[in-house]
């Protein structure tokens, strides 16, 4: 689907606590082949989910040059669908994807949103919340949002340099996993 809103720069499991999560990767035969990860995870709307999700950022794309980067942006995003849609009520779920490749990574989060857009905020000096926009719209090279098939997604896209020895390297590593 495309995306509604362009910036530059499945099942899901049982809710309750944020140990009942599940993590779909691709089989054997799929994506390691290609040297490509894709990694879907359903939790609970719950604010300890950011912390999780940053820790499979780092485990998923553990090579990448803009670890980092990719790692706040995904808690961004995770924190807004647990803050401003439904996804964020008790029992519910939003669902985190984390696909990549050497050069490539996409982070995205489908939850139970309506599909409106909030234009990033201009937060006061002092305030906790309002950034999350603004931070995902400089770090990212694409991010956006559309239509899910249960709500909405967000999504955000970082590309990196990598040497072809590199490139190798994580193929292998993944295809070993």
């Amino acid at each position: 689907m495309r995306a509604n809103h362009r910036v530059r720069a499945g099942s899901h499991a049982a809710a309750g606590t944020p140990s009942a999560v599940s993590v779909a990767r691709p089989s054997e035969g799929e994506a390691h082949d290609r040297g490509t990860l894709d990694w879907r995870i359903s939790v609970p709307g719950v604010p300890a989910i950011v912390a999780i999700a940053r820790k499979l950022v780092r485990a998923a794309l553990w090579d990448s040059r803009r670890l980092d980067d990719i790692e706040l942006v995904a808690s961004e995003l995770v924190t807004n669908a647990i803050r401003h849609t439904p996804s964020g009520r008790t029992g519910s779920l939003l669902t985190l994807r984390i696909r990549g490749t050497a050069g490539w990574a996409r982070i995205d989060v489908s939850d139970l949103g309506s599909g409106s857009w909030a234009e990033p905020s201009s937060a006061a000096e002092g305030d906790e919340c309002g950034r999350g926009l603004v931070i995902v719209n400089a770090l990212a090279d694409l991010a956006g949002h559309g239509p899910a098939a249960d709500g909405q997604v967000s999504w955000a896209e970082i590309h990196w340099d990598v040497s072809p020895d590199a490139a190798r390297t994580r193929a292998g590593a993944i295809r070993h996993t």
